[in-house]
């Protein structure tokens, strides 16, 4: 084996610039693919750091509006404590808190509150220290414990051990202290792949920074719920079981439970449900640019086999059998393909430190994606490199081990290449055509909506506005005054102030359970829970949002009198047929509710993500309640919003010191980051096919020069007998175009086929767009006749007696 290896590399080394050649398009298909999956698993598909992840589950419960909502912690008892199929049922809830330095600044901190038994049901032991659990109830009750992230422990205290047992202080007004127990493991950030936190609370420590209500009521809904199954059971066992104790708890809480059921979906399913189209849609174009580097170098294969035939004929003439010849070729194929792993390996590791900037963080918060070439994706990039070596070896090395001697000893080697090798070439480039038009055409598509979310409708002004988020419960007065201060801040033109601002990071808002009292007269019927936002009068005119019949708000209906409503135009024509919304009554609340009048009906507002379904969306006057202590500030600015973000921050600071904002950006970053699939998506496939492109680009190329080469002869004798340079450029030009025109025939079809599964990936385009296919089948034609224009231009100056000379 060794003396064949040694015989391989100096055969490569005899002909460099096809083994430079073969690198590079190896390297280049080997490299996408390892950064593609390396984003793609850090996305979505990357288990967490738990003990036998595949015996984990998620349940979610189920309305007709969602496959999955949140539970309130009474439920989450009900099911942890009614259900047999489980062997433990955990809960976690996602919050945020500061953290409070001893130089009295603070910083905004990600917490998990998460019940005593979740670290034992997912079987996570702490890094340093310990993490708390089902025996430390009464402990926690007396002194608050908190466990710390891997990262935030080095972020802050720099990975010191002596953490373990130092008194913390936390919280959003009110400090308290906690006691750190211990540090998680690196290999575990969160449940999610794309996600970390940075501290991790019991309940007994949240309730202390919070309202009890939250673990209390019912309806109070914003937990998860992951779970690990018991031997034998199976998902759907568990999942009818889960069904049957939510049936029971609609007859026992009508009021609250009515219409909800749930299910139960594994933790990898879960993982590769949530990726969805987007990463079968990128590893499928990082698979077509494998195949069509498989094509080229297939061919190259082919066309060195061409040139390789005298010697591998003599030898077997001398008595190398086929066995001897075709396990040297394929030692060969084996070097290039580890050669191509290596380069390819070398420039993945380099681009995957580029995925953080081109996914984009969330505006005022760092980026959570851990992009690496780990275990993971260099086991399954090697993978890839030895069906890659296998897929580009076999046919041309089981055709060159077979050489027609008879033909050789005649001394015509080019009938000992003839039949079934060139018409495979031409075959393989074809189909790289094909392969070329479907990948540049997933590349408009996305393009086409990457342009089309830039310019979809809000349903409030594309306006300068920046936001500054800040842990404050106002009264109307305290209110007023500080908007009258941010008010006269230089280059401010108007302040508003809401719960959340549109595509916040924090969702679109509350729920509230809302009633007609025409349509549904039975307060413990089944009735939906509604988004809504709490927002102050001119909060529509600031944010430029479309008044469509009624009014809105008034300063007397912020301080008082009948109970109001605004609500979205999804909304008059979901429950109102779209007309006479004004003056109805509608019912917000538990049981039988509190009656609010509609005043109003605006605009349907994007409020979680560009091109999300419009939703029915509820305003109410914000001074009128109590919203845990959670304000927005929205500044229409007079130039660039951005600038304002110091002056704010100093502004609000010097009206009181809890008034420093903990999360500052302008409503066009908000806008963007909700629109990051859809950029970094078109991105990556744009980067994909231009690779597919260029691929195909080299493949036509090859074929077309190698088979002018073959033809030397015959085109000198046409040249001696009287052709024109005209007829002999359109000699070799036919060639490539009859290769464009069959890759077309094939792949336009599958490009349809294509778009329609990319559907909904897409944003305002059409599947059947004919500018997209037009575009991508002109492109491709473009490259091949480029690619064909230069042996054309060769063949054109060949002469009668350079062509027999050289015969």
């Amino acid at each position: 084996m060794w003396r064949d290896v040694q015989d391989a590399f100096r055969s490569l080394a005899r002909s460099p610039g096809f083994t430079i050649t073969v690198t590079v398009s190896l390297a280049l298909a080997i490299g996408a693919n390892a950064t593609i999956f390396g984003a793609v698993d850090a996305l979505w598909l990357r288990p967490p750091g738990a003990r036998d992840p595949g015996e984990l589950v998620r349940i979610f419960p189920t309305t007709e509006a969602t496959r999955e909502g949140f539970w309130s912690y009474p439920e989450y008892e009900d099911v942890r404590d009614a259900t047999s199929s489980f062997s433990g049922v955990a809960v976690r809830g996602r919050r945020g808190t500061l953290l409070h330095q001893p130089d009295g600044t603070s910083t905004l901190e990600l917490v998990n509150v998460v019940s005593l038994n979740f670290f034992e049901v997912l079987g996570i032991a702490a890094a340093t220290g310990r993490v708390f659990g089902s025996a430390d109830e009464q402990a926690l009750e007396r002194t608050p414990g908190i466990v710390l992230g891997y990262d935030f422990w080095q972020r802050q205290f720099g990975g010191d051990p002596s953490i373990v047992g130092r008194t913390i202080r936390i919280g959003r007004t009110t400090p308290i202290a906690v006691s750190v127990l211990g540090v998680l493991p690196e290999r575990f950030r969160e449940l999610e792949a794309a996600s970390n936190r940075d501290l991790w609370l019991p309940p007994s420590a949240w309730v202390l920074l919070t309202k009890r209500a939250e673990f209390e009521q019912r309806d109070f809904r914003w937990l998860d719920v992951v779970a690990r199954r018991r031997p034998g059971v199976s998902v759907e066992e568990a999942s009818a079981e889960v069904a049957t104790v939510m049936r029971r708890l609609a007859d026992a809480y009508p009021a609250t439970n009515r219409g909800r059921s749930a299910r139960v979906i594994s933790d990898i399913d879960y993982r590769l449900e949530t990726g969805g189209v987007n990463a079968l849609a990128l590893l499928g174009l990082v698979l077509l640019v494998v195949v069509v580097t498989c094509v080229n170098v297939a061919n190259l294969q082919l066309a060195r086999g061409a040139q390789r035939v005298r010697e591998l004929g003599v030898r077997t003439a001398l008595g190398a059998s086929r066995g001897r010849l075709l396990r040297q070729l394929m030692t060969e194929n084996v070097v290039l393909g580890a050669l191509g792993a290596a380069a390819g390996l070398l420039a993945a590791a380099w681009v995957i430190r580029l995925l953080p900037a081109i996914i984009g963080a969330a505006p005022g918060l760092r980026a959570f994606e851990v992009f690496a070439l780990d275990e993971r994706v260099f086991t399954f990039t090697i993978v890839v490199a030895l069906v890659t070596t296998v897929a580009f070896g076999v046919a041309p090395s089981w055709l060159a081990s077979r050489p027609d001697v008879a033909s050789i000893l005649r001394g015509d080697a080019n009938l000992a290449w003839r039949g079934g090798r060139g018409r495979l070439r031409r075959v393989l480039v074809t189909g790289q055509v094909a392969v070329a038009i479907v990948m540049m055409t997933a590349a408009v598509l996305f393009a086409q909506s990457f342009a089309a979310s830039n310019e979809a409708p809000l349903g409030f002004a594309r306006k300068p506005i920046l936001t500054a988020w800040v842990f404050a419960d106002l009264s109307l007065d305290a209110g007023e005054a500080i908007v009258a201060r941010l008010r006269g801040v230089p280059g401010v033109r108007d302040v508003a102030v809401a719960r959340r601002a549109p595509l916040s990071l924090s969702g679109a808002g509350l729920t509230r359970r809302m009633r007609i009292p025409e349509t549904m007269p039975d307060p413990a019927g089944q009735v939906p829970e509604l988004r809504f936002n709490a927002v102050s009068a001119n909060y529509f005119q600031v944010l430029g949002i479309h008044v469509l019949d009624g009014r809105v708000f008034t300063d007397a209906d912020q301080r008082g009198g009948e109970p109001v409503v605004i609500v979205s135009d999804a909304f008059a024509r979901r429950f109102f047929s779209g007309t006479g919304a004004v003056g109805r009554t509608i019912r917000l609340g538990d049981g039988d509710g509190v009656e609010h009048r509609v005043i109003g009906v605006v605009d349907t507002v994007t409020n979680t993500s560009v091109g999300e379904e419009p939703e029915p969306y509820l305003y109410v006057p914000y001074w009128r309640e109590s919203w845990g202590g959670e304000t927005t500030f929205l500044l229409e600015a007079q130039g660039d919003a951005a600038a304002l973000a110091p002056v704010v921050r100093a502004t609000l600071r010097e009206a009181d010191p809890t008034y420093d904002p903990r999360l500052v950006s302008t409503l066009d970053e908000l806008v963007r980051f909700s629109a990051r699939n859809y950029r970094w998506t078109a991105l990556l496939a744009s980067v994909l096919g231009a690779l597919g492109l260029l691929l195909t680009a080299l493949g036509v190329y090859g074929l077309v020069s190698f088979d002018t080469t073959r033809r030397t002869r015959e085109i000198g004798i046409r040249v001696a007998l009287g052709a024109a340079r005209r007829q002999v450029l359109d000699l070799v030009l036919r060639d490539g175009m009859r290769l464009a025109l069959g890759g077309t025939l094939v792949g336009v079809p599958a490009s349809f086929l294509i778009a329609r599964l990319l559907s909904s990936l897409l944003f305002g385009v059409s599947t059947a767009d004919a500018r997209a296919f037009a575009a991508a089948v002109a492109l491709v034609l473009l490259i091949v006749l480029l690619a064909t224009i230069v042996p054309a231009r060769r063949a054109v100056r060949v002469t009668p007696s350079t062509a027999l000379r050289n015969s």
